[in-house]
């Protein structure tokens, strides 16, 4: 038994797929306190103090801080990292010959972070306060809007 969260680098790397150089990246410390305070923000003051005391590994509450706490740490820090990119920004597609790259526009990253933070909140529900279930639902209807278009 360990806490929930808050989790160490490199397993917020292995559960997010994110390449091993990731691990020796200071910016998924530096932002710890600012995910833990969005979680404590969102969720059940109990479930959160919960969530940082020793939890069996199998607990509900468990898997669903951890899997909370890495989309939340990854939206937080996503703009900052560079992945495989010389300059700034992160890598959306390479050429071939690993001489051109696109990167992600600044629209694409808040939509990646606005999925992460539903993904997060998605894997709380259960524990989630009303500001929780507000944020939930605002982003779940930015992503399911529908566009209304008439032929004229």
């Amino acid at each position: 038994m360990s806490a929930a969260i808050p989790l160490e680098t490199k397993t917020v790397c292995a559960m997010l797929n994110l390449p091993d150089e990731m691990r020796e990246r200071p910016v998924f410390d530096e932002h710890l306190p600012l995910v833990l305070e969005r979680l404590r923000r969102v969720t059940d003051e109990e479930a959160f103090v919960t969530a940082l005391r020793d939890v069996p590994e199998d607990d509900p509450l468990c898997i669903a801080f951890r899997f909370g706490y890495a989309f939340l740490m990854l939206a937080s820090v996503v703009e900052f990292l560079n992945l495989k990119t010389l300059g700034e920004g992160i890598v959306k597609t390479t050429g071939f010959d690993a001489q051109s790259t696109e990167l992600l526009t600044g629209s694409e990253i808040e939509a990646f972070k606005a999925t992460l933070e539903r993904r997060a909140l998605e894997a709380l529900t259960d524990y989630l306060n009303p500001v929780g279930r507000n944020r939930l639902d605002a982003l779940c209807d930015r992503v399911g809007r529908r566009i209304r278009a008439v032929v004229i």
